[in-house]
């Protein structure tokens, strides 16, 4: 998911019991395939990557190639150990507290290494998150739960955005096809959303809303000389007054 603009820049389907460690590397030869970026431009690239893909060489891939990253690490039996060694905690909020630790020695001596302890009903939970980013043990924990926002659009794009849950195919290839269908809408609703709603009564839509409330508003196009002349939606649906103001502004 490409930030600001939440569009999808690739999606690569696997089998079920591929494990997204070893994905990550052709995900990012086919990212800088796609994009031609240059190595001295990498650094301005963030990934943002949960622990599935927090191996250590996975880490050090990336550290290697130039590119910034906050990963979470995926070895419970490190984070234990991490906690050992940590004295001062620094409040998140009121379930969670983080402190800076040492970084392994498998890792570059750059790479930061923020513990995090979250207490839950019953028990208390240590995860570890790796970085380059220059930021404080609270403002890297806040930046990764930024992840949260393009998940929910993941989520959507199976259930609102393209029902993909319910449209599996038996076929690879076929089911390949239909991801990429849904990648082509979700990013033109991702578009949509940053062109005509961004300073609209709409803006706070999610993929979800405008597919369900704003596109299936029933109404009649006009066309005159191959050009759109008018546009009608059904006054008895909700948001059709507003959405024909911002279809107005748009085309004028």
């Amino acid at each position: 998911m490409i930030y600001p603009f939440h569009e999808s820049l690739l999606s690569q389907l696997y089998p079920g019991f591929f494990h997204s460690t070893n994905a990550l590397v052709p995900a990012i030869e086919t990212f800088e395939s796609r994009l031609n970026l240059p190595f001295e431009r990498r650094h301005k690239v963030i990934w943002r990557l949960d622990a599935g893909f927090g191996g250590d060489s996975n880490v050090m891939y990336l550290f290697r190639h130039g590119y910034q990253f906050i990963v979470k690490g995926h070895s419970n039996r490190r984070a234990a150990n991490l906690a050992q060694c940590v004295k001062l905690w620094r409040q998140v909020d009121e379930r969670r507290f983080v402190a800076k630790a040492p970084t392994p020695d498998t890792l570059h001596p750059a790479i930061r290494t923020y513990l995090l302890r979250t207490h839950g009903s019953k028990r208390v939970r240590l995860t570890y998150l790796l970085t380059t980013l220059k930021l404080t043990g609270v403002q890297t924990i806040r930046f990764y739960d930024q992840r949260g926002g393009a998940e929910t659009e993941f989520r959507t794009d199976k259930s609102g955005g393209g029902w993909l849950h319910k449209r599996r195919k038996q076929k690879r290839h076929a089911h390949e096809a239909w991801v990429h269908l849904t990648d082509m809408v979700h990013n033109y609703l991702a578009w949509f959303s940053h062109h005509f709603l961004a300073e609209t009564p709409f803006a706070g839509y999610g993929h979800l809303r405008i597919g369900r409330d704003l596109l299936r508003t029933p109404g009649f196009v006009g066309w005159h000389q191959d050009r759109l002349s008018s546009v009608k939606l059904l006054k008895s649906r909700p948001h059709a007054r507003e959405l024909l103001e911002v279809l107005k502004q748009f085309y004028e």
